[in-house]
């Protein structure tokens, strides 16, 4: 009964989003995924986008509502932005358009 509970009250945190601390927070991307997939961070603070594996032309992201666009990123290169405002931006891989993130800006 307690492996129930306690791999129950594993499963909770690992739908939870995560919280990030004040400053960088990274996430990693690859074929059709972003993990972690949703974020929260204070304004001002800046997500760094970690892309893990190869892909002609590279791993693009773009904000659902225009706010931002990475270049093409290559395996094992990075973008950042910096996200001044409050609110949730929506966001996706543009060559694998089912990896889809979040990050709410409080």
């Amino acid at each position: 009964m307690k492996r129930v509970l306690v791999c129950g009250a594993f499963s909770v945190l690992l739908a939870m989003p995560v919280w990030a601390a004040a400053g960088d927070t990274t996430v990693q991307v690859g074929h059709n995924r972003l993990d972690p997939p949703e974020i929260s961070i204070a304004a001002g603070d800046t997500v760094t986008f970690h892309n893990q594996d190869e892909m002609p032309g590279g791993h693009t992201l773009v904000a659902d509502d225009g706010a931002f666009e990475s270049p093409p990123l290559g395996k094992d290169t990075s973008w950042s932005h910096t996200f001044a405002q409050p609110g949730t931006y929506a966001y996706h891989i543009k060559q694998h358009a089912g990896a889809k993130g979040r990050v709410v800006v409080k």
